[in-house]
């Protein structure tokens, strides 16, 4: 009889460690759910961070505005062509860091509305394009959602 009891207590304890195992679980799983969203909603800050930069600098130099939005041609001035190709490496870094964190994010599934950020930048920047062009290794992601990237 002490052994059927016995068994019985060892029975019950053993259902319940298995479904206190299996809550356990259950928030764990929660948790991280809730973890890789926050991740991804950081990633995508720091994506919109970067341009936002980018754009506060074209805000305060407007005259390069043309070369990002209007597909104007790099100019032929030394110092203006400068600057255009360093901001449009900047540009480049963010686009391809975009793409990155896109691919790496399964939380960022609502986040498609970036390809065609990227794609229109690439179409109306002949200065990204230029940039990209010439050192595709710098920008792995940029080059591999489009690989036919030409100046």
């Amino acid at each position: 009889m002490a052994a059927l009891i016995f068994g019985l207590i060892a029975s019950l304890a053993a259902v319940l460690s298995i479904l206190f195992a299996a809550r356990q679980t259950r928030e764990l799983a929660r948790q991280t759910k809730i973890n890789n969203g926050i991740s991804a909603a950081s990633a995508v800050h720091n994506s919109l961070d970067r341009l936002h930069g980018i754009d506060s600098m074209l805000f305060q130099n407007p005259q390069y505005i043309p070369y990002f939005y209007s597909g104007s041609p790099l100019p032929h001035v030394e110092a203006e062509r400068l600057q255009v190709l360093i901001l449009a490496e900047m540009f480049a870094d963010s686009l391809d860091y975009g793409l990155l964190i896109k691919s790496l994010a399964p939380e960022t599934d609502n986040y498609d509305c970036w390809d065609e950020y990227v794609e229109g930048m690439l179409e109306n920047a002949p200065a990204i394009r230029f940039v990209v062009s010439r050192h595709p290794t710098w920008w792995p992601s940029l080059t591999e959602h489009f690989p036919n990237i030409t100046p």
